[in-house]
């Protein structure tokens, strides 16, 4: 079973029933850009040098999906950590 963390952080639990980014949004601007610029790198190279920098592309998102699950877990906790101390009237 996974943890309420988990199943949080995966999507399982959407508090805020997830979040919609205009076509004009810097994100939305920056993931076309980002796309762009893969487009016309993966044109400019050969069918073994593709698969080497997909491994890469995954390697860096399995990275990147650890630092964030890491980042959530951190921020959860301490914004419990101030609520329980808020309810305590440790202030």
């Amino acid at each position: 079973m996974l943890s309420i963390f988990e199943e949080l952080y995966n999507g399982n639990i959407q508090p805020t029933g997830g979040r919609v980014h205009s076509q004009n949004s810097p994100f939305v601007q920056a993931a076309k850009q980002k796309q762009e610029n893969y487009d016309k790198l993966m044109a400019t190279l050969g069918k073994r040098e593709k698969r080497q920098f997909k491994r890469y592309c995954k390697a860096q998102s399995n990275i990147e999906e650890i630092m964030r699950y890491g980042a959530f877990c951190y921020a959860l906790k301490f914004g419990i950590g101030l609520m329980t101390e808020v309810y305590a009237d440790e202030l």
